[in-house]
């Protein structure tokens, strides 16, 4: 029983230290975000597929791994995709609505 206890405990342990190695390596190998990096989400439609999409990004950038900012562009969106869209970008201040123009507008200045 003694000899399972310790092999559990080394396990963890080697557990632990592997996921402390893949965070370390994780945040050397991330690259950094400069100004003018952006995420740019093509929304049409009714916008089917585009709550999970802002929502991993929305994660992502939570935790620190994604150091840009995130737009979403419509790009032909009905009414009931630009409710989606307003909604999402009501609940994450990180996230930009911009219409293709806008977005034509700022990579031209920026």
């Amino acid at each position: 029983m003694h000899t399972v206890l310790e092999a559990i405990v080394v396990l963890l342990c080697l557990f632990g230290l592997f996921c402390l190695l893949c965070g370390a390596l994780g945040r050397v190998l991330l690259p950094a975000a400069g100004r003018g990096t952006w995420v740019i989400v093509w929304a049409a439609g009714a916008g089917e597929e585009l709550e999970q999409r802002v929502r991993a990004l929305m994660w992502l950038q939570s935790w620190g791994l994604l150091r840009c900012s995130v737009l979403l562009v419509d790009a032909g969106l009905d009414p009931s995709g630009r409710a989606v869209a307003a909604r999402l970008a009501g609940r994450w201040p990180a996230l930009t609505l911009c219409t293709r123009q806008e977005l034509e507008r700022r990579t031209r200045i920026e």
